[in-house]
């Protein structure tokens, strides 16, 4: 019996060996470190904040959020947010004291400790609280010793302000846009470069083949001016009195012909300048081409911003990574 009740005493020291070691080897140093608990309250919002979040002093972790809660005035509706914090005692030491300096919160909070809400993410929306020193800021203590805790108080970064704008714009809405703006700036580009490139053939067989026309039309007025002048010839044997009426009438058919010729060759003076502008290195066709140039670059343009703020949305904050 006795035998038996060693045996179970042994299996449960090694058990709590175990247990032991393997809470020192996963705690590590922090699991026998001395903590100094805090509360810190947040007027706006605290988007992106989450227990466990890291609490940090110029960007060196010392701690992390413990607790996130709700308090509403009943009477205001005025709403704060309180946050609980853990931070290593040890962590912040001033000078040669031995001690670390956070076990003494309430002096170094009238000497400027402040606490601030921070960007980890833009992609994934989650904030971290860092501790700084700020004393030219005031001391606004809104708990009011309502806690128990120790409290540090919160300033609001300019940085918050400009995340809260950046959260309710409509990225995916604008990269939607930019996307359709794209297809329809191809759609033109297309189209633009086909004119350019059928223009000068279709404009050249146009101004031929009315030169053609011309020159049929030319022909014709000479072939009515010959036999309107045949015509006349054969006034001199008419009577006295026709030949007096047909005299007067004559100057009218000049004036006639005479305009109809100028007709002509005002049409194709025309159709030679028309072929002249879709010519190679006209000033029409250059313009246009210019155009589809600059069509093809703010297409590409558009096309790698949109792809950029798919990729890294934060650009709109900090800009574009150097390669």
């Amino acid at each position: 019996m006795k035998r038996n009740a060693l045996l179970v005493g042994g299996f449960v020291v090694a058990a709590l060996i175990l247990i032991v070691a393997g809470l020192v080897t996963l705690g590590g140093a922090d699991l026998f470190a001395k903590r100094q608990k805090a509360i810190v309250y947040f007027q706006g919002s605290v988007r992106g904040l989450y227990v466990g979040a890291p609490v940090s002093f110029r960007g060196v972790k010392i701690g992390e959020v413990l607790s996130i809660g709700i308090e509403v005035d009943p009477k205001s509706l005025v709403t704060r947010i309180p946050v609980g914090l853990t931070l290593g005692s040890d962590t912040l030491k001033m000078g040669d004291e031995k001690s670390g300096s956070f076990r003494n919160l309430p002096e170094l909070v009238q000497r400027g400790l402040r606490a601030k809400l921070i960007i980890q993410s833009v992609v994934t929306g989650q904030t971290s609280i860092d501790l700084d020193f700020k004393p030219n800021t005031p001391l606004v203590l809104l708990g009011g010793g309502s806690s128990a805790l120790p409290e540090i108080p919160a300033m609001r970064d300019k940085l918050d302000a400009l995340l809260d704008q950046v959260a309710e714009l409509p990225l995916a809405d604008l990269v939607q846009d930019v996307r359709k703006t794209i297809n329809q700036l191809d759609q033109t580009l297309k189209v633009t470069q086909q004119a350019v490139a059928l223009s000068g053939k279709e404009i050249g067989a146009a101004a031929a083949q009315a030169k053609q026309t011309l020159v049929v039309g030319a022909k014709a007025l000479q072939d009515v001016q010959a036999q309107a002048q045949a015509t006349l010839a054969s006034v001199a044997q008419l009577s006295e009195s026709s030949r007096q009426v047909v005299l007067q009438t004559q100057p009218e058919i000049q004036q006639t012909l005479q305009a109809a010729r100028d007709a002509a060759q005002a049409a194709q003076q025309a159709m030679g300048n028309f072929a002249e502008l879709s010519a190679v290195g006209s000033p029409l066709r250059s313009d246009a081409e210019l155009a589809v140039r600059d069509l093809s670059l703010a297409a590409r343009s558009l096309r790698s911003f949109a792809d950029q703020l798919e990729r890294q949305p934060n650009t709109i904050l900090f800009g574009k990574k150097a390669p």
